[in-house]
């Protein structure tokens, strides 16, 4: 009976120590970390995606630290100038994933615009003549086939058709002008003289996969491409 009466004053004591500690060590602590605040960035307004954040749409908001990811904005600066890659709503935080450089987005629009599926790219290649490049008729959109011409073991000219049905994204002068650009210019304002303007096919950029990008990169060097059009985009 003393013994019990004994090892229960131990466990008494031990608990009321564990209580103590519990009380005057970990719950301060744990109220402390609960009860801490942070300064985050938050947007004042919801953007749209493709939008280029500015300063003046940041502002700087005091949250409480408790369970707050590491990841959230907490300067200005890690997102001006960033595009919004979703819709970003106003008040929420802001995680690095919502927001891309300039430079990817440029990329991911031209991707969208020329309706690239995996494994396409964008090719641009130069011509020697203005005849390789079909004269001043090619515009996007145009269907062409690729030839290649060169010279066999006897000293004569060969022409092959190296690549076909490939796609037409743009066509560019020398001075890297589109020729479509071109074109809406003067439906646009029928008094411009055509004589002014560079109508003259020195680039075109194709949308390829890698394979057919090899090729053509092959050819361009060679100096021996020339296009023949099989089909013509919507003009």
């Amino acid at each position: 009976m003393r013994i019990l009466l004994k090892n229960k004053i131990v466990i008494g004591c031990v608990c009321l120590i564990l209580a103590a500690l519990l009380a005057f060590g970990l719950l301060p602590k744990l109220y402390n970390s609960q009860s801490a605040t942070t300064e985050v960035v938050r947007l004042n307004q919801t953007v749209e995606y493709g939008t280029v954040i500015d300063e003046s749409m940041l502002t700087l908001v005091e949250v409480g630290a408790y369970g707050l990811s590491d990841r959230v904005a907490t300067s200005k600066a890690d997102l001006i100038g960033k595009v919004a890659a979703t819709t970003v709503y106003a008040d929420e935080n802001l995680l690095p994933e919502r927001f891309m450089c300039l430079e990817d987005f440029e990329k991911e629009a031209v991707k969208q615009d020329a309706n690239l599926e995996a494994g396409q790219v964008l090719i641009t290649v130069s011509f020697p003549t203005v005849s390789s490049g079909i004269a001043g008729l090619l515009r996007g959109g145009d269907s062409v086939d690729v030839y290649e011409y060169a010279a066999d073991e006897l000293g004569q000219s060969v022409v092959n058709k190296a690549l076909a049905g490939m796609t037409v994204y743009d066509v560019l002068n020398s001075k890297l002008i589109s020729l479509a650009d071109l074109d809406a210019e003067f439906e646009a304002d029928e008094t411009l003289n055509a004589d002014d303007y560079d109508f003259v096919p020195a680039y075109v950029i194709f949308i390829a996969n890698e394979q057919q990008a090899k090729t053509l990169i092959k050819l361009e060097r060679e100096k021996s491409m020339h296009l023949t059009l099989q089909e013509a985009g919507d003009r």
